[in-house]
């Protein structure tokens, strides 16, 4: 097997169909169900700022909502379980390339990347969040960090969690570092955000720095609720 298939796998990772194009993680079948956010921008925005609910998240995008038994899950599941880096890396890209025209030159100043504590990264060989981020950071010409913020708690998984079990689990998780204080504005990137718990604890943090720092919330899906 080349390297070139390890990377990009010849099947389809959702149904298994041979792919012509070896640069592409689905068939065109399966990206054609996949719930791509290109006609929900404004409502996903507007749904990630209020999940987060703090007035330094000014902007928020999304890639796709997420579906659970559906290609964005399988998407997700190869990212985390998988490991498959590589995956976070084409997501992020694409990200990238849809959302290009709408992100101002110079407006953000750095992507950081949602931590995965030491022990979950040791076990998985990657941090699944910075992965997308380096994708999204080639193609908007952003620069990324992985060390302006840790997180010191390895807590359960947040999947079986309710929405306060979630934020309790998350509680007092992250530590920022001074550096953000040189900082205007930043881009947090994350895979999937369906509370937005993490999200806000995290830039809670962040603001423990610097309460003038302006964020926006890059993720690859969402979990809508209706």
């Amino acid at each position: 097997m080349s390297a070139f298939t390890l990377v990009f796998p010849s099947q389809c990772v959702s149904c298994d169909l041979e792919i012509s194009d070896k640069a592409k993680l689905v068939c065109f079948g399966c990206a054609s169900r996949i719930k791509w956010t290109t006609h929900l921008d404004k409502e996903v925005q507007h749904q990630i700022i209020q999940l987060v609910g703090l007035p330094c998240v000014l902007g928020a995008h999304s890639l796709f909502v997420f579906a659970k038994e559906g290609v964005e899950q399988t998407l997700i599941h190869r990212l985390k379980y998988q490991h498959s880096k590589q995956t976070g890396f084409f997501l992020g890209k694409r990200l990238g390339q849809k959302i290009k025209n709408k992100i101002q030159e110079g407006s953000i100043d750095l992507l950081v990347s949602v931590p995965s504590h030491h022990r979950k990264k040791y076990d998985r060989g990657y941090n699944q969040s910075e992965s997308i981020a380096k994708g999204l950071s080639e193609e908007l010409n952003i620069p990324l960090s992985i060390d302006f913020v840790f997180k010191t708690k390895n807590g359960s998984s947040q999947t079986q969690l309710n929405k306060d079990e979630r934020a309790q689990n998350v509680k007092n998780t992250f530590v920022a570092s001074r550096k953000f204080r040189n900082l205007n504005s930043i881009g947090l990137v994350d895979d999937v955000i369906t509370s937005g718990a993490t999200i806000n604890e995290l830039c809670k943090s962040i603001i423990e720095m610097n309460r003038s720092i302006r964020i926006t919330i890059f993720v690859l899906g969402v979990v809508r609720h209706d």
